[in-house]
């Protein structure tokens, strides 16, 4: 058997492939006895009549297609197996010659992306310095005021920020439109919830009075409005305001917060979460950022095939959410003001960097012989019953289907790849820099005294000098 690389372009293989006369003598008995298998003969039980017997009981042509399909699946297994192809679409065959004593195919063949690592240890980035400010506590501080607020009623106009309960009626050309109504709706007024211009509108409103909001629809919007003038009648029923509780010691006691029970004690208690929330940020920048190089280091190849295929799933899916809200594509089109052409280039850029971003990593997995043991899948199934308070048989009767156990497989790979990354990859440590001393008055010195600090001399290049290093959480 002969096979021969043709052309291999953009992940893209073409391999020409030969049987030779003896296998493929043998495979014409293979193809017989499947087919005999199939042969009903008076007096004997199906499939067990002699060979000789169902030879001339077998179609012609169904021997020939039947020893055809079993050459060329031959063929390719051979060739993917010596060019050690990942197929990633099934292959377009060309049969080249076929004679009684002799196949030859042409297969192409497309296969997953194709990764040569680059350096993926030793990439030195720095890690962001983390710093908590007065104005970070307090804004902290402003927020859980704001979070424990509760809604009163107010007399004055209503202001950004307010809530306006009322009812609206919307007309376009002097008739009510569908969709444009809604009674005791709660708007908060600077949210954005309402198309542009609608809330500003409402800002100055007093209770139980009328306001006409006039507002033009955005060109881009459902095709039935979008670009049109509207009118909406407004009854205002009540404003509200958010009332925030006074920050002292009684307030802070109702928090829960454990060991926090003064004012004190919350701001340095926000601080440390601050800290910790801004370190974690600042590591998990510092991964992707590893990550983004190691795969700019590699050289990846990607079949347009498999962009087109990963496109033709973000379709799929989208098409799903805009059926849940309601909308359909064409109506996603005019409020994005996107064509099928934008949305294919924005999905083949997003299918790409995702796909070289998965390539790189399961290759490096594979490099670095990074796998998923038994033992670890259920350690895995352990943690999981305990965190929910399950029994592992539960568990992995929940994980009981090949693509759900294998989705737990890629969670836990994922985690041991991170660990392998950080730690092949720790955040540069700054440079500590000497300060300039200011220069000694010379001094006469015995030779004593100058072979003292001879010795010192020595002994301080011995001594490398001390640096502070940062200290790193690993990220789990």
């Amino acid at each position: 058997m002969k096979n021969e690389l043709i052309k291999k372009e953009n992940g893209v293989y073409e391999i020409k492939g030969t049987i030779d006369a003896k296998e493929w003598k043998d495979l014409e008995e293979k193809a017989i006895e499947i087919l005999s298998k199939k042969v009903q003969i008076k007096g004997f039980r199906k499939g067990q009549a002699p060979i000789q017997l169902v030879r001339s009981r077998i179609n012609p042509m169904d021997l020939i297609n039947e020893w055809t399909n079993q050459g060329l699946n031959t063929l390719y297994r051979n060739i993917l197996r010596e060019f050690r192809l990942n197929p990633f679409i099934q292959p377009e065959v060309n049969i080249n010659d076929q004679t009684a004593d002799s196949l030859t195919a042409t297969f192409k063949i497309t296969v997953h992306p194709e990764i040569t690592l680059g350096q993926y240890k030793g990439i030195e980035i720095e890690l962001d310095k983390v710093s908590v400010t007065d104005i970070d506590v307090n804004a902290e501080i402003e927020k859980l005021l704001s979070d424990n607020s509760e809604l009163v009623l107010k007399e004055e106009p209503a202001a950004l920020g307010d809530t306006v309960v009322f009812d609206f009626k919307g007309y376009v050309d002097g008739k009510e439109f569908e969709g444009g109504s809604a009674q005791n709706y709660s708007l908060v007024l600077g949210s954005g919830q309402f198309v542009p211009g609608f809330e500003d509108q409402l800002v100055g409103a007093k209770s139980e009075t009328k306001v006409d909001v006039n507002i033009t629809f955005p060109e881009q919007y459902v095709e039935n409005l979008a670009g049109k003038d509207a009118k909406f009648v407004c009854m205002i029923h009540e404003i509200k305001t958010k009332k925030a509780p006074e920050l002292n010691d009684e307030f802070i006691k109702t928090l829960n917060i454990g060991g926090v029970e003064t004012v004190d004690q919350l701001k340095e208690y926000e601080t440390k979460q601050i800290t910790l929330r801004k370190e974690q940020q600042a590591r998990q920048k510092h991964l992707e950022a590893v990550v983004s190089t190691i795969c700019d280091n590699a050289e990846v190849t990607i079949a347009d095939a498999v962009i087109k295929e990963e496109v033709s799933k973000y379709h799929k899916s989208l098409l799903s959410q805009l059926e849940q809200n309601g909308l359909t594509l064409d109506q996603y089109k005019q409020i994005t003001g996107l064509d099928d052409e934008k949305i294919n280039e924005q999905y083949a850029k997003e299918a790409r960097a995702n796909l070289v971003r998965s390539s790189v990593l399961q290759k490096l997995a594979q490099v670095e012989n990074l796998i998923v043991s038994n033992k670890e899948l259920e350690e895995q199934f352990a943690r999981i019953a305990s965190t929910y308070h399950m029994d592992v048989a539960e568990v992995k009767k929940y994980y009981g289907t090949p693509e759900a156990q294998n989705e737990l497989v890629q969670q836990i790979l994922g985690g041991k790849l991170q660990r392998f990354i950080l730690a092949n990859n720790p955040p540069k440590q700054e440079e500590v820099k000497e300060e300039a001393k200011p220069a000694a008055k010379k001094k006469t010195t015995t030779k004593k005294a100058a072979a003292k600090k001879e010795e010192s001399s020595e002994a301080s290049v011995a001594k490398k000098p001390a640096t502070r290093k940062k200290a790193t959480k690993k990220a789990e």
